[in-house]
């Protein structure tokens, strides 16, 4: 449900190639679908508005389709800055159940975060934030964490954050909030071939395996 393999639209792939590796990659380890979910953030990826993604989409569905008998969506990873209010006047790129992936700087948290996710939902959006064990901000005694959560925001989890990735400090404040039962999703946040090798190897702790088992199967519902 979190995913930067539609090629050539942000940092993720360059190439409808590697993204159809990539794609049979994933399926070989029993993925059946998948959200593609470019960067939207005007000021890094200007061209990425709903039609721009969307056009890019429909030219390369049907290799990704051929490569890997993936059912593929589509829909954004919407940076929350301080143009966000506008962009909510306007369409947006979410996922299924009108759920909308959103993100913040990993440096800091943005401005009027608050007022996004009340906004959201009054506007009968389901936001979720993505990978918030990687926010260098957040603390792992998981207090402003949980205030994110009981204002009416989920959390998604990157597979990858639980094999130290991303670092030492992500793993740590991953396993902090699996263990509270904080998060409601998990994704791959693919960006490379490199990372579907990491997938591969990577062990998990048995005392995980309840909470990651939960959280799959409310990502998997996602598309049913």
């Amino acid at each position: 449900m979190h995913s930067h393999v539609l090629p050539g639209v942000d940092d993720g792939f360059r190439d409808i190639e590697h993204s159809c590796r990539a794609a049979a990659a994933l399926a070989e380890l029993g993925v059946r679908n998948m959200i593609l979910t470019p960067h939207i953030y005007p000021e890094l990826y200007p061209e990425n508005d709903v039609d721009f993604i969307r056009r890019r989409f429909s030219e390369h569905h049907d290799r990704l389709l051929s490569a890997s008998g993936v059912n593929f969506k589509i829909a954004g990873e919407h940076m929350v800055y301080e143009g966000f209010g506008e962009t909510l006047e306007g369409e947006l790129l979410v996922l299924p159940g009108r759920h909308i992936l959103i993100e913040m700087s990993y440096a800091y948290e943005s401005a009027g975060i608050d007022d996004v996710i009340f906004r959201l939902n009054c506007l009968d959006y389901h936001p979720v934030l993505a990978h918030p064990e990687r926010y260098i901000f957040y603390s792992s005694d998981l207090k402003r964490i949980r205030r994110i959560v009981d204002m009416g925001c989920e959390l998604q989890l990157n597979l990858l954050s639980l094999g130290g990735f991303y670092g030492k400090s992500a793993a740590h404040k991953a396993a902090a909030i699996l263990e509270a039962g904080l998060y409601s999703y998990v994704g791959t946040d693919l960006h490379s071939l490199a990372q579907i090798d990491m997938l591969r190897g990577m062990r998990f702790r048995k005392s995980h395996a309840q909470e990651l088992e939960r959280i799959m199967t409310g990502t998997t519902a996602l598309f049913i």
